[in-house]
């Protein structure tokens, strides 16, 4: 069999394969559909930590992993500070689910006045909540960081 020939019979095994590889990583957009409720799940001078109750409709065909995040919190306006993720969040593939994301804010890098505005809020039906930043999601071993800015106003 000649150079020119095994090209020819291979040719087509590169091209189906090409195909395969390419439609099984191919991402369509994860949105977050509605979030559900906002709560204090403990308040100190350091920090704050909330829960944020959130659907989020994945339609991939692959799990995807929230790891991380470099977002700041604002409350009606008013940055709060930066957050962190307390755990990890798992996306099941083709899943249109409501998840439980924990967020603490330390508040040693918050604006001052910060905590007499936090301690005037909890009790209010609905407020603005604005978290700008990105995060970072897994999957396949692939790392991306994805731009975050939703602004909604949500029921404590």
């Amino acid at each position: 069999m000649n150079k020119k020939t095994s090209i020819h019979y291979f040719l087509p095994f590169i091209v189906i394969i090409s195909f395969f590889l390419s439609s099984c990583i191919q991402y369509k957009e994860v949105k977050v559909i509605q979030i559900q409720r906002v709560g204090v799940k403990s308040f100190s001078i350091t920090e704050i930590n909330f829960f944020v109750n959130i659907q989020i409709e994945n339609p991939n065909n692959y799990k995807i992993s929230i790891t991380d995040g470099d977002l700041d919190l604002y409350i009606k306006d008013k940055k709060i500070g930066k957050t962190i993720l307390q755990n990890k969040l798992i996306l099941p593939k083709k899943s249109n689910e409501i998840h439980e994301i924990l967020i603490s804010t330390p508040l040693k890098d918050a604006l001052s006045g910060t905590t007499p505005f936090i301690l005037g809020i909890i009790g209010k039906k609905n407020v603005l909540i604005h978290v700008q930043g990105e995060i970072k999601a897994k999957a396949k071993g692939i790392v991306k960081k994805i731009p975050v800015d939703f602004k909604e106003n949500v029921a404590l």
